[in-house]
């Protein structure tokens, strides 16, 4: 299995596609920047890896000891935990249940796919993480590790492109009438599901992203600033993005003491892009200036400092000769739930202490309204709770 931090990316990615469709000229912009690395890039990337190999362990495509090299490697990473074992065994299993659902009728299991692109994309190409071909349906299976965001498959660009490739892929071998796009995302519990015919897929490929990856090929089209910023390379200095952003703090609002309801939109729509923007302005002066740039009445000095143990324990030992119980220097607190549901197993867990784990409702989030959770009633809920409590 080859590493997926090793593997070449397109100019014109399908994983970029919503960026490079949304600000053509952006593609080109970000071949002046150096790609950046984070844990939380390198996280995902580990969680790939180990469930790529999973499902090709169950597929007999790799022998048992080439798995446990794999996962000797994965366990061995600073960034494994334990509760990635669980994560990552989620999504296997959702997608090995959605290949059992098909594969006495002809379905097959694809794993880590190439997708050729080419024929709308120049030199365009994917991989999917796992693709399930049958006749009357494909479906594209998209791993998301990542909690900060969430993700759905409504109308993704990156995920159409994936079904693209796959559909074009594989048409003459299967009856192909629609592709189910599917992302999971299991540190939010989340899965997510878009149908589109292959018809109105065609339709977005030849009218849509192939005029638009011809442009960003070359560099051209129109400068469009908006939510696709997020992950552009460029952003902390697009002149664009930096006018979108700050265009607000101009716009003159009739009203001189308070705004309206639908002026307050105006504002709140707008500060998810500019504090994205203001925070990369931020990181990107302050990358410069650990590199040596002297920016103008700016110096970099030493942050505030805590005292640490250089020994936690030689500290103890020499408490302990000072006649201090260990209880008194030290604090233990219970293991977290799927640390004891490790230990005890999963069968006996829910037996045993089924009833002591509770699952509270999540903090309310304002979210649009094509969000397909469960709007809360706010006053409703207030009811039922005073009702309760009587």
């Amino acid at each position: 299995m080859k590493k997926h931090e090793n593997r070449a990316h397109a100019l014109l990615s399908a994983s970029g596609a919503s960026r490079w469709m949304g600000c053509p000229p952006s593609a080109r912009l970000e071949e002046n920047f150096k790609d950046s690395t984070s844990d939380f890039a390198a996280e995902g990337t580990l969680a790939h890896e180990w469930a790529e190999a999973k499902l090709r362990l169950r597929l007999s495509i790799i022998s048992v000891d080439e798995y446990r090299e794999v996962l000797k490697s994965v366990r061995m990473h600073r960034l494994h935990t334990e509760e990635m074992e669980e994560h990552v065994e989620k999504y296997v299993d959702f997608v090995w249940a959605e290949y059992q659902a098909v594969k006495e009728s002809g379905g097959v299991l694809l794993i880590e796919q190439k997708l050729d692109l080419t024929e709308y994309i120049p030199d365009g190409f994917g991989t999917g993480d796992a693709t399930i071909v049958a006749d009357k349906k494909l479906r594209i299976i998209d791993l998301k590790y990542g909690k900060g965001v969430r993700v759905d498959a409504d109308d993704n660009a990156q995920l159409k492109l994936y079904g693209l490739g796959a559909y074009l892929e594989n048409e003459l071998s299967y009856d192909i009438k629609s592709v189910v796009l599917t992302i999971v995302q299991p540190r939010l519990s989340h899965i997510s599901e878009f149908e589109i015919s292959v018809k109105d897929l065609l339709d977005w490929a030849e009218n849509e992203v192939k005029p638009k990856a011809k442009l960003a090929y070359a560099g051209e089209g129109k400068k469009t600033a908006g939510s696709h910023c997020k992950w552009c390379k460029a952003k902390a200095q697009c002149r664009e993005l930096a006018d979108y952003s700050t265009a607000l703090l101009k716009v003159d609002f009739e009203e001189p003491d308070l705004l309206t309801d639908e002026e307050v939109l105006v504002v709140y729509n707008k500060i998810p892009t500019m504090l994205d923007w203001a925070k990369a302005v931020q990181d990107w002066v302050f990358d410069e200036a650990l590199k040596g740039k002297k920016w103008d009445g700016y110096k970099l000095v030493a942050g505030i400092s805590r005292r640490k143990w250089l020994d936690d324990e030689k500290v103890k030992t020499e408490l302990i000769k000072k006649e201090f119980e260990l209880k008194v220097i030290t604090e233990t607190k219970l293991l977290g739930i799927t640390k004891i549901e490790k230990l005890v197993g999963k069968k006996a867990f829910i037996p045993l202490l089924g009833d002591l784990v509770i699952k509270p409702e999540g903090a309310p989030t304002l979210v649009k309204n094509s969000d397909k959770r469960r709007e809360l009633n706010r006053s409703e809920d207030m009811k039922k709770e005073f009702n309760d409590n009587e």
